[in-house]
């Protein structure tokens, strides 16, 4: 039996995204994969937020900071 991989995301959803962007099938490596890729992302994106809500004076995060985040 393989051992349990874990990211951020659920696997289920992943996949799910993968199959709306057209395949019909999916391996487990490709979710997993993508699922390190998105968490790797989001992560960078909720930093940088952070760091912009920091900027401001603010303890808050708020949806400003995301957008200009994801725009940078």
């Amino acid at each position: 039996m393989g051992k349990k991989r874990k990211a951020g995301f659920a696997s289920a959803r992943v996949e799910k995204l993968i199959r709306n962007a057209g395949a019909f099938r999916v391996s487990a490596d490709a979710t997993f994969r993508l699922n390190e890729i998105l968490t790797s992302y989001a992560m960078s994106l909720a930093r940088y937020g952070n760091d912009i809500a920091k900027h401001n004076g603010r303890k808050t995060v708020q949806e400003s900071d995301i957008i200009l985040a994801a725009t940078k």
